[in-house]
């Protein structure tokens, strides 16, 4: 009986190392493909993470990659913006100006970080300008300023 018993639980303790391994692999996996997308105007993932309380970043990290990946396309919209001024790249501008206004804050008031908070700013500011045929183009500079002017930037 003892011989068996023994077995039972090598082969038990066996099957929880695979489980916490194939855990782990999907974790990777998942985390992996959200890492992959563009996350500045895809406003359902980022809800849908908060309300499941699954953020495979930190809340520092997310708030830069959202940054970060509404730059890109900021950037990857520009000669579009200059030639043809489509009305759907203003809803950019907008997520821009959130995103930027979050990691700023975020430098400023948790990492007591001017120096980069400043560079941030300067390095979002002349990517929104091909944009300025947007009716919000205005609001969000003129909040932009006054957010520098707060801080102190």
């Amino acid at each position: 009986m003892k011989k068996y018993w023994k077995s039972f639980v090598i082969a038990l303790s066996v099957l929880i190392i695979a489980g916490a391994f194939w855990c782990a692999y999907i974790y990777q996996i998942n985390q992996t493909k959200i890492e992959k997308l563009n996350i500045c105007q895809d406003d359902e993932l980022i809800g849908r993470l908060i309300e499941q309380n699954i953020n495979p970043f930190s809340k520092f990290k997310f708030i830069k990659k959202r940054n970060a990946d509404c730059n890109v396309l900021l950037i990857n919209n520009k000669e579009d913006a200059l030639k043809f001024q489509r009305d759907e790249y203003c809803s950019l501008l907008d997520s821009s100006s959130t995103a930027i206004i979050l990691l700023v804050n975020t430098y400023v008031h948790e990492m007591y970080d001017r120096e980069n908070a400043s560079m941030e700013l300067g390095r979002t500011t002349p990517l929104m300008t091909p944009y300025n045929y947007c009716p919000q183009y205005m609001d969000n500079m003129i909040n932009l300023i006054k957010m520098k002017k707060r801080l102190g930037l």
